[in-house]
């Protein structure tokens, strides 16, 4: 299973480049917008939100205008979903993107970064889930949300999580880079099979 905001694509970066383009709150350049060291940009001092309210309508308006398409990968983020399903594990891409109306924005960015022409065709379906990523049963996850890799974890799902500030702490394993991935499930694979 793989999250996609925060996970596979930069939201925190689009949602940055958002709220500097659009000028909701005025001028931002007291504002840094760093890399959070908490989940919730509402409780990070350098972000011009004061409460969680205030950051779900700036976070609903930059999604009215397109925020999930102009998320960018991370870097080496496809190529290592390719390598995995190439190497014969299904994949699901899991996101609570509820907000997304018929998720066509999720979809969209998906098929535009699936199949770059970069890299050329990739010929494996993926599956998608939206909504609670606890109901699904799967051996191991990429998350960053410090409450799901928990649950996660609680349910036995090995969680590989970004070199977040927030999340690099947590339970599972940690990752700085994509290139990393199909050598982490790879082990894990191998470290069942010596098990069993």
């Amino acid at each position: 299973m793989v999250d996609i905001d925060n996970t596979l694509a930069d939201y925190t970066h689009a949602l940055r480049y958002w709220l500097r383009g659009t000028h909701v709150y005025g001028p931002l350049n007291e504002y840094a917008m760093a890399e959070p060291c908490e989940y919730g940009l509402w409780r990070d001092p350098s972000w011009p939100f004061s409460s969680y309210e205030e950051y779900a309508d700036a976070h609903h308006a930059a999604v009215l205008d397109g925020l999930y398409a102009a998320e960018h990968p991370y870097p080496h983020a496809m190529r290592a979903l390719w390598q995995l399903v190439e190497d014969g594990h299904d994949l699901v891409v899991a996101t609570s993107r509820v907000d997304d109306e018929h998720f066509q924005q999720t979809f969209a960015w998906f098929t535009r970064h699936w199949h770059d022409p970069a890299h050329g065709p990739v010929e494996y379906g993926v599956g998608f889930h939206f909504g609670d990523k606890t109901l699904l049963d799967v051996d191991a996850a990429f998350e960053d949300d410090p409450a799901v890799i928990d649950e996660l974890a609680a349910k036995g799902v090995t969680v590989i999580h970004p070199d977040h500030p927030y999340c690099r702490d947590g339970g599972g394993i940690t990752m700085s880079d994509w290139r990393q991935a199909p050598g982490i499930i790879r082990q894990l694979q191998e470290d069942k099979e010596s098990t069993r």
